[in-house]
């Protein structure tokens, strides 16, 4: 098992891979990433082959969308990764016996192919997108109050990279993305069949326990604190007019952050919200999949969508149906997912700062592990008890009512609990 890290990323984000040339001259603009795979070339001549049909590969898949490149992206650049640096093997050179051995060490990587934050994978440098030494194939996030709380005592930032596993969930999206690489290299005449599904009935990792977890979500009372809060300081200054009515559309609408956000695909727009023919309103997002649904708006949310509309026709007369729902302060276009993430944790400081001098140090240091992606949770647990299930799964975008009956109801361990001790004998 490898002690060092000796590889460099082999493809680009999305936006800058689907407008690269095919074969090694997409790499023209990459030295790091060259200089490695033709040092590679000298043990192992074949892995020109194996990096031009895994480009082919993610080609074919980066039309689907965004989330389905960078997912595949991952997971087919770490078995390169790992069969050239670690195996010293071609991809279709590989047994069944190594790809248990690469499983083996995709669930537990070792601490030098592991970083502690997301990291960019090139730097733009003279022109040139030069690796980022400090990049990684593998994460292990360090818990945001765990970070806080480092920063706040002047300590280091603690590593979770050491004992890193991936979980069962990982673990799935992993024999699937190389499920399907093999298959597309069966199908061109490259490799001689696909072992994966073999390997996937026979996975120790896949073995999913019968423990739920209880999902993330804001209590009632801290959620209280985070809208009136924004709603507080979007009183004191306009500014923060943006802050208030993400958080109230991320939590009442059930939105992940990127069906608020802007995509290379799509760009929300005021334009998406409408009325039907009985006076109901929907908005329009692009969810999971490329799939386009209609989210019921309640009347509670409109206050606060006609509040952030008066204030960005106050900033521009020529705002209309067309511009972008949430805006940038400076340049054209709306907000990317990060930029939506770094407002909404605006919301969550000012919450937690109040709390804590209100006297709730609990329910206040509790926020400080909340994420975004909480309000989703949120707003849908607040409403699956008084909501049908069906209305519920088609606002959320979700394939299956039993996806939200598992995620929603069955994994609220507390109410649970509670229900279950009342029992009789």
């Amino acid at each position: 098992m490898s002690k060092v890290f000796k590889a460099t990323p082999l493809f680009d984000a999305h936006r800058s891979f689907i407008r690269l040339p095919m074969g090694a001259r997409m790499l023209d603009d990459y030295p790091d990433s060259k200089a490695f795979l033709e040092h590679v070339c000298d043990s192992i001549p074949a892995a020109i082959e194996d990096f031009s049909y895994t480009q082919a590969f993610l080609k074919s898949y980066s039309r689907k969308s965004e989330a389905t490149y960078r997912s595949y992206r991952n997971e087919v650049e770490r078995l390169l990764l790992w069969t050239w640096t670690i195996e010293g093997k071609s991809v279709i050179a590989l047994k069944r016996q190594n790809l248990e051995s690469y499983f083996d060490f995709v669930h537990n990587p070792p601490a030098a192919w592991v970083a502690n934050s997301v990291d960019d994978r090139f730097r733009e440098i003279g022109g040139e997108s030069r690796q980022n030494k400090e990049w990684r194939p593998f994460v292990a996030k360090i818990a945001k109050q765990d970070r806080k709380n480092a920063v706040e005592a002047g300590k280091s930032i603690p590593s979770a990279k050491d004992g890193h596993t991936l979980s069962h969930e990982a673990m799935k999206i992993c024999y699937s993305a190389l499920s399907c690489f093999y298959d597309y290299l069966t199908d061109e005449g490259y490799a001689f069949g696909n072992p994966i599904p073999a390997i996937r009935k026979q996975s120790p990792f896949l073995i999913k326990g019968a423990t739920s977890k209880s999902i993330k979500r804001l209590s009632d009372l801290q959620w209280d604190y985070v809208l009136d809060c924004a709603a507080l300081a979007a009183g004191k200054d306009p500014a923060y007019e943006r802050m208030l009515f993400t958080v109230a559309m991320l939590k009442t609408l059930y939105l992940r952050v990127s069906e608020l956000s802007d995509r290379a695909n799509w760009q929300p727009i005021w334009k998406h919200f409408w009325q039907d023919n009985d006076g109901n309103n929907w908005l329009k997002v692009l969810g999971k999949g490329n799939k386009i649904r209609d989210v019921s708006v309640p009347n509670s949310l409109g206050p606060y969508i006609k509040r952030y509309e008066s204030h960005r026709q106050s900033l521009s007369a020529s705002f209309g149906v067309n511009a972008t729902l949430v805006a940038k302060n400076r340049g054209a276009g709306g907000m990317t997912s990060r930029q939506l993430r770094r407002i909404v944790q605006q919301a969550f400081d000012l919450a937690h700062e109040k709390m804590r001098v209100e006297g709730f140090s609990d329910e206040a240091t509790a926020l400080r592990e909340a994420t975004t992606h909480w309000l989703r949770h949120t707003g849908a647990s607040q409403d699956i008890a008084t909501r049908p299930l069906k209305h519920m799964a088609d606002d959320l975008g979700h394939a299956s009512m039993g996806t939200t009956d598992r995620v929603y109801i069955q994994s609220d361990m507390k109410e649970r609990a509670r229900t279950g001790k009342e029992r009789d004998v």
